[in-house]
């Protein structure tokens, strides 16, 4: 996975994606509730209900977050090695931004549907070999080049191979 649970809470707003995540009205789960359940902290101050809403509503993070990370596959494994033996912060704020639209279902906002796209595009870029990840083609980070080098395959012109002309 490409980005955790607390990642997403800590970049996007806990309350905001507790609504998201929790389908009972009225919500059980708010933010602090959420990130307590999400660092694994304990929760045994809140209602047995409260806490059956937020491992409910945690287990929605993560099927977002592991969906995030199905589509960022499916772009980039054309081009290195899966799983990838670390994962760039890009891909992180990539995956956190589709997983936050994927708990928008159907009625996600003008701005998350935009950083959607905007991550969709990203993808594309990086499938296509536009974008790099700074990874070699096995998933380790590539190593910059001491200069250039020139290669040849030899004289196409010389006094062995033009007899008679030159």
């Amino acid at each position: 996975m490409y980005a955790s649970a607390t990642q997403l809470l800590a970049r996007y707003s806990a309350e905001e994606i507790a609504q998201r995540a929790d389908p009972n009205v009225p919500s059980l789960v708010h933010g602090d509730l959420l990130k307590k359940a999400a660092a694994g902290e304990d929760l045994s101050g809140y209602t047995p209900e409260e806490q059956d809403a937020a491992a409910a509503a945690l287990a929605n993070v993560e099927r977002a977050l592991q969906d995030a990370g199905h589509t960022i596959n499916g772009y980039i494994s054309g081009r290195y090695q899966l799983p990838l033996s670390q994962v760039p912060a890009v891909l992180e704020l990539h995956c956190c931004q589709i997983a936050r639209f994927v708990l928008y279902d159907d009625n996600a906002p003008k701005q998350v549907e935009t950083l959607y796209q905007t991550s969709i595009k990203y993808l594309r870029d990086v499938s296509s070999g536009a974008v790099d990840l700074g990874l070699t083609a096995v998933g380790t980070t590539a190593q910059a080049s001491a200069g250039a080098e020139m290669v040849s395959s030899g004289l196409v012109f010389s006094r062995d191979n033009s007899r008679g002309f030159i």
